[in-house]
């Protein structure tokens, strides 16, 4: 145990107890309830929907075409990991990003590997939101997620304009409050100068897709040849 493990101890991320000396990121306990995605999923977003669906989650069936290829997730968003996301994106923790980088790695690095992106890219907040929090916690993410993997971390997309918290609005309504949201990021614009550019979105929830969806639409009228998704949590349709 190193010093700045004794005067800054790590704490669980889900129940805030201290950590033993060989447990990462969570306690053992916690560890255990885990809510991790399992079968059967959304085949285009990876959201769980009840056995008897069709392989499409409702959300993704209402927003029909999408610039979105295919999407994964780690965690389904309930119990407690709703408290850890919560401090993870407004609680200032955004050191946490190594563990979380990690248990995405180790539970869905064959499917990253699968997708086979050349860039990984964090979903953008609004400037003013970044500056008032401090960090954005979908870029912290990528950023362990690049040094892990190899693959490029980009800045690719900014947020253009401040919108209110989407949380309490419906699918269809998200989706027109994110029309022209997102733009490709002026210091990367020759990105896509090359073709065949494969693209993975990071964030840290997924709930009706509609932000993803809308930086996929950038994206992919940037000159993206496929757009990808992982983020850490998902809402479930179970």
């Amino acid at each position: 145990m190193g010093v700045l493990d004794i005067l800054y101890p790590k704490a669980c991320v889900m129940c805030g107890r201290l950590l033993g000396r060989h447990e990462r990121g969570v306690c053992g306990e916690c560890m255990r309830e885990l809510p991790y995605v399992s079968e059967p999923v959304c085949i285009h977003c990876g959201k769980p929907v009840a056995g008897g669906s069709e392989g499409i989650c409702h959300d993704c069936g209402m927003a029909g075409e999408s610039a979105l290829d295919q999407g994964a997730a780690l965690w389904v968003y309930e119990g407690q990991i709703k408290n850890a996301m919560q401090s993870f994106k407004n609680g200032g923790v955004s050191s946490d990003a190594g563990f979380y980088a990690t248990e995405l790695v180790t539970h869905l690095g064959n499917r990253i590997r699968k997708w086979r992106p050349d860039v990984i890219v964090p979903v953008p907040i609004h400037a003013k939101k970044e500056a008032f929090r401090g960090y954005n916690q979908a870029d912290e993410l990528c950023r362990e997620l690049g040094r892990l993997t190899g693959i490029p971390h980009v800045r690719l997309l900014v947020r253009t304009k401040y919108t209110d918290p989407l949380k309490q609005l419906g699918p269809s309504a998200r989706r027109k409050s994110l029309r022209q949201v997102f733009a490709i990021n002026e210091e990367h614009t020759g990105f896509f100068s090359e073709s065949g550019k494969r693209v993975l979105l990071a964030d840290d929830i997924y709930t009706t897709g509609a932000t993803i969806n809308a930086c996929a639409d950038v994206l992919k009228a940037a000159g993206a040849e496929s757009v990808f998704a992982l983020c850490l949590c998902i809402g479930s349709e179970r």
